[in-house]
């Protein structure tokens, strides 16, 4: 993960060469801010550039939370100086934009909420697995499968 972050808030598991596992465990909420772009755009880059990497699970260690709202207690400046991705896009909407373009099937697993910053990944992904209260929140908008735990 990048030294730029004081702790490690995204984890990946390479499971096997063509099966990675991200998991975002920032307790007690996973609330994404400028400390996690730097960590997630390390996967990013990882996922694109990977030829043997064939799926990645996107999952949350922080139960009852996905991803929450984007961290408006940071200061101000740690995100204003993050430059522009490769896309030209500002950091997140950057991995975003190139996540859904990686040859890679994305999936996220959904065991409680996906607020904010997390209902962009959760939309994103080609299939998307959650409890049944993350079904109730994310039917009416689901772009791909939706499965029941």
């Amino acid at each position: 993960m990048s030294k730029l972050a004081s702790t490690t808030q995204i984890r990946l598991a390479r499971r096997t060469p063509s099966y990675w596992r991200v998991t975002f465990d920032n307790p007690p909420l996973n609330i994404f801010g400028p400390e996690s772009m730097p960590q997630l755009n390390e996967i990013v880059t990882a996922l694109e550039t990977d030829d043997d990497v064939k799926v990645v699970v996107f999952d949350s260690a922080v139960d009852g939370f996905f991803l929450t709202h984007y961290n408006f207690l940071a200061k101000i400046e740690d995100t204003t100086s993050l430059l522009p991705g490769p896309t030209g896009l500002s950091p997140l909407p950057d991995m975003l934009v190139r996540l859904s373009r990686a040859p890679v099937v994305s999936i996220a697993a959904i065991r409680g909420r996906a607020t904010g910053v997390g209902s962009a990944p959760a939309h994103r992904p080609r299939t998307r697995a959650g409890s049944a209260a993350g079904c109730r929140r994310y039917s009416r908008r689901s772009r791909g499968a939706l499965w029941l735990r």
